[in-house]
């Protein structure tokens, strides 16, 4: 029999407790057993004032509420309390009734000015420390790298002189493409990628100034500074190298080549042998090179050859056109000469071989699901504040075992396809008898 069913006055209802309709397994409970907020209180307490005023909203609710933004990668605050509005298991997280009146706009966006970063970055250090006493980071093998982040700008409003956003600057994006934003660097852990460290530059910064800083500050976070740090090319300078080193770090990173100043007519650099205990280099006709003087803006160090072993050198139409054959090395070349011996090691490309699949596993699944892609405000300080939010969430899905993107065989990783994708494109281009079919398919 068909009925009707007549809509119950909900005002004169008694609604159980939110307890009721959240489920056991949801995943907004399991990160609520590992989220630590005891510390919040005292951490903000000198931004209120604590004799007069009006109350307050409590700031653990605006930490959540933060969270909750991070966990869902939503931009807007406007959105994210829409959805805190309609959404049950949100308004459980934050501690709030179904009949309670939630915070303003304006509030989340005044607190977040007047907490600055501090708590952010306790937060985020203290879901550092538990996954470390919880077992999931080793912080023996770290992998490092940097991914771009599209600055919180109008197409339109690029080109006027009273840019919103006057800490962002134009970088490098994937395709080629010039754009507007900030750069994130990021130290994860090799076991179960946690996040240990992070900064925020412009995105003109180059990756590898960031390397010396990020390692400490992930050395004072784990109690010891790590056996191995991972990167790409990028980080491949002489420089690194020997800063790590004097922290008795293994920098793992393909060295950058040796640079030419004669137009790659003649020997490179790397074809003089340099004997690091009498700092000085051997042309390939055997000959010394000595230290003469160094650069003082630039730092290089110059080497130069005496002028009656080149004048009848039979290798002078391949080495020089001068009178004598001079070197410019930068004052790191020891140490980029070690890396260069260690880059041929065993050792050196199995751990090379494991660094794209932590890292960027870690920057795919914080851009598709978390919103690292594009800023949700404007400036650096709010950028670092969106960066320490994710990377939190990363952490406490580590910790909390979040299924559906915890592991790094589940986590649905862009790059890689893409790169999957190009090779497919570039094998049937040039191998396949049906190279139009491709083309049709796309």
């Amino acid at each position: 029999m068909q009925t009707k069913r007549t809509r119950p006055d909900y005002g004169m209802m008694l609604l159980p407790s939110l307890e009721a309709f959240i489920p056991e397994d949801h995943y907004l409970r399991k990160l609520n057993r590992v989220l630590d907020l005891s510390f919040v209180h005292e951490a903000v307490s000198d931004k209120y004032c604590q004799d007069n005023g009006r109350p307050s909203i409590d700031p653990e609710v605006i930490i959540r509420l933060f969270l909750l933004q991070a966990i869902e990668g939503i931009s807007s605050v406007r959105r994210l309390l829409q959805r805190v509005h309609v959404d049950l298991a949100y308004r459980w997280f934050i501690g709030y009734r179904v009949d309670e009146r939630l915070p303003d706009h304006s509030t989340l966006s005044k607190a977040l000015d007047r907490f600055g970063d501090g708590v952010f970055n306790e937060l985020f250090a203290r879901s550092v420390s538990q996954c470390q006493q919880s077992g999931l980071l080793e912080g023996q093998v770290l992998h490092l790298d940097a991914t771009t982040i599209r600055a919180n700008l109008d197409a339109g409003r690029v080109n006027k002189p009273d840019s919103p956003d006057r800490d962002a600057r134009f970088g490098h994006f994937p395709g080629g493409k010039r754009h507007p934003g900030y750069k994130q660097h990021t130290l994860a852990d090799g076991k179960r990628r946690v996040v240990v460290g992070l900064s925020v530059t412009p995105a003109n910064c180059p990756e590898g100034r960031e390397t010396s800083r990020l390692v400490d500050e992930a050395s004072g976070r784990l109690g010891h500074p790590p056996a191995v740090v991972c990167a790409d090319a990028a980080y491949g300078s002489g420089r690194n190298r020997a800063e790590l080193e004097g922290c008795g770090v293994r920098l793992v990173s393909p060295p950058h080549g040796p640079k030419t100043y004669t137009g790659g007519k003649y020997f490179t650099v790397d074809v003089f042998a340099y004997d690091e205990s009498r700092d000085r280099f051997t042309c390939p006709a055997g000959h010394p090179l000595k230290h003469v003087y160094t650069e003082k803006v630039r730092g290089r160090r110059i080497y130069r050859a005496q002028r009656r072993h080149c004048r009848v050198c039979p290798l002078r139409s391949q080495c020089t056109k001068s009178e004598c054959r001079a070197v410019k090395v930068s004052p790191y070349h020891a140490s980029l000469v070690r890396l260069r011996a260690d880059s041929q090691t065993d050792s050196f490309k199995q751990l090379y071989r494991r660094r794209a699949p932590v890292i960027e596993g870690v920057f795919a699944e914080a851009k598709q699901w978390h919103g690292l892609g594009r800023a949700w405000r404007r400036g650096l300080a709010k950028m670092r504040v969106q960066c320490l939010l994710i990377a939190t969430v990363i952490n406490l899905k580590r910790l909390g075992g979040v299924s559906g993107y915890s592991y790094p065989w589940q986590v649905c990783t862009e790059a890689i396809r893409n790169h999957i994708w190009c090779a497919l494109k570039k094998y049937y281009r040039w191998y396949s008898p049906w190279p139009l079919a491709l083309a049709a398919a796309e």
